[in-house]
């Protein structure tokens, strides 16, 4: 099967329209007068200040990753930097994916595509902000960039930063195994020509090879400080703030708490259906249990495993029941949250330990007096999408032939990105605006691309085989 490589090697096109599709993804940010956050976003800063402090405690709730890839922008001097740097790793990927899939636009169409993404869509809002999600779109396109070029060819950046982009959310973990082994499948499938055992053993390796490392570069401070081979020390508190949300745990505590007498046993009956109460708030188990946990010897985090098995063992099928309905919910929503482009106080008292500036910068800031057209935003990213994928389903039918396989190819991964995006955080946590949002840009992207090409062929007469007929 064709894969449309032949016509140029070259993994990145041109430098500068690289620079001008990383300056535009920088508007929003730019407009809101400093780089955009998240509630979460103190919490990363604070781990990457805490890494140059040899602080011990800095990735107890999150992964090392994102903490230390923010260690070179937490000071006052190079902070604006970061939504330049996140938007150059954007449009890098986004111009080697489409190399990858045989599309190499030139640099002003390029350019073009991320003024119209960049205006119409969620990519600004991501890349310009301090908060892993901008990674979640690369892990999609470089896993069909690693499973899809060249058995041949040398990828060793690409590996290198999907490795990163997987490492940076527990999300992306079970987001990039589900990339791999469905593209792998599908090549295998399609391709006799790879099916030797040296082809598949050197394909293999570069597409399992990035989630190696990540799982790595995840587990290996927690088994270096802590002794302990685990992603994270505190995911089994997320999951059972997930089974709270659900239901699952209280009904789980109701027969359990007869025989082993848990912490939470005592509160069973007052345990309101809310992951976010149970994590966040003052009042919930999490947050009283954080004096202890600090000390590394918590009741609270000894037990929650052991409710979260139990709770599995007894509730999967209405589990499973609600993941499938929530991940259909997920699927389609990806707007933007006014709370969550407002002022944050946790952000707050992390920014004075940026350098001089930076506090009031940020109360300065359209974000923190709640001017940002959040909700107009919202309204165009979800016309946009409707409208992107409108021409997906007309265009890609007539992009066909060889000529184009790859490109569908790619267009069938993201596909597959999305879905499993959606359903995993869905089973994971909650369905919430930003974690569809933070990938659904990929379908304008892809959209417009399609538009392109088939506005193109047409222009120039291409065959059936390669796009539009000749009239």
């Amino acid at each position: 099967m064709a894969h449309g490589h032949g016509a140029s090697d070259r993994l990145l096109g041109d430098p500068r329209a690289l620079l001008a599709a990383a300056a535009l993804s920088c508007v929003v940010a730019l407009y809101n007068g400093f780089p955009l956050t998240y509630p979460d976003t103190g919490n990363y800063l604070d781990n990457a200040i805490d890494l140059l402090h040899g602080d011990r405690a800095w990735f107890f709730f999150r992964p090392p990753t994102y903490g230390g890839f923010l260690v070179p922008f937490a000071n006052s001097l190079t902070l604006w930097l970061l939504p330049a740097a996140q938007g150059l790793l954007v449009a890098g990927v986004v111009d080697t994916a489409l190399r990858s899939a045989g599309i190499r636009l030139s640099g002003r169409t390029l350019v073009g595509i991320f003024a119209l993404l960049c205006a119409a869509s969620s990519l600004p809002w991501f890349s310009g902000q301090i908060m892993p999600d901008v990674f979640t779109p690369i892990v999609i396109l470089l896993s069909f960039v690693v499973v899809w070029a060249p058995v041949t060819r040398t990828l060793w950046p690409a590996l290198l930063l999907l490795a990163l982009a997987i490492a940076t959310h527990l999300s992306h973990f079970p987001l990039a195994a589900a990339l791999v082994v469905s593209g792998l499948g599908l090549r295998l499938a399609l391709e006799p020509g790879v099916r030797g055992r040296r082809t598949v053993t050197r394909l293999a390796f570069r597409a399992v090879g990035p989630l190696a490392i990540a799982l790595a570069l995840v587990v290996a401070p927690n088994y270096l400080l802590y002794g302990r081979l685990v992603l994270s020390r505190s995911s089994s508190i997320f999951a059972l703030a997930h089974l709270v949300g659900e239901g699952a745990a209280q009904r789980y505590l109701e027969q359990a708490c007869a025989v082993r007498p848990y912490r939470l046993c005592a509160e069973r009956g007052a345990l309101p259906p809310d992951l976010d109460w149970f994590l966040w708030s003052a009042s919930g188990p999490r947050a009283r249990s954080e004096p202890e946990m600090a000390r590394g010897d918590s009741t609270f985090l000894r037990e929650a495993p052991l409710i979260v098995a139990g709770t599995l063992r007894q509730e999967w099928p209405a589990i499973l029941g609600s993941s499938i309905r929530d991940g259909g919910r997920q699927l389609v929503t990806f707007g933007l949250h006014p709370r969550e482009h407002s002022y944050s106080a946790s952000v707050a008292r992390s920014m004075p330990r940026l350098g001089p500036g930076i506090a009031d910068a940020y109360r300065e800031s359209r974000q923190a007096n709640d001017a940002l057209p959040v909700v107009a935003a919202s309204r165009v990213h979800y016309v946009v999408v409707v409208a992107a994928t409108l021409a997906l389903l007309w265009c890609v039918p007539r992009l066909r032939g060889p000529r184009y396989g790859s490109f569908r190819l790619l267009v069938a991964t993201t596909a597959i990105g999305l879905l499993t995006n959606a359903f995993v955080v869905a089973s994971l946590a909650t369905v919430h605006q930003r974690y569809q949002a933070r990938v659904v840009w990929l379908v304008v992207l892809l959209g417009a691309v399609a538009v392109h090409q088939c506005v193109t062929d047409r222009r120039t007469g291409a065959s059936p085989a390669g796009g539009w007929p000749r009239r």
